[in-house]
């Protein structure tokens, strides 16, 4: 199954934001802007795809440095840019990408050796080329 992992991410992060008690990670306060609440009409994840999610953080936050951690969720959970980022934290945007991209992998890593199928995997499968390289096909 190959997912969409940056649409995942973001469908948690605003199913993490909506209520301060769904996430299992413990957030530091630098992470989420005070009162900050998801868009409403953009789509979030259900609670058994959010305690996935968030189980997988808890196991790269095993292995992972604390920065990593909390430039992912800076990133999703608090909805703010690589820039503002990388000017919050006093660190280059290219270390702010590179580590966004290594969590990614890790989790979607993470998703796959768990054999999760997410209730969202319809709508977030990537489409899978055919040999011709003209017509979509998704793999379930």
């Amino acid at each position: 199954m190959r997912r969409d992992i940056q649409q995942v991410l973001e469908r948690w992060g605003r199913w993490a934001a909506s209520d301060e008690y769904c996430s299992l990670v413990d957030w530091p306060a630098l992470s989420v802007i005070p009162g900050y609440k998801p868009a409403s009409g953009k789509p979030v994840c259900s609670d058994e795809d959010g305690l996935v999610i968030d189980t997988c953080i808890a196991h790269m936050s095993m292995v992972r440095p604390v920065e990593d951690i909390l430039i992912l969720g800076q990133r999703f959970i608090g909805g703010h840019t690589t820039r503002f980022i990388a000017e919050a934290m006093d660190m280059p945007r290219f270390n702010i990408t590179s580590s966004l991209r290594a969590s990614e992998e890790f989790l979607s890593g993470c998703l796959v050796a768990m054999a999760v199928r997410l209730d969202m995997d319809p709508e977030i499968s990537l489409p899978k080329m055919l040999a011709d390289g003209q017509k979509h096909v998704l793999i379930f």
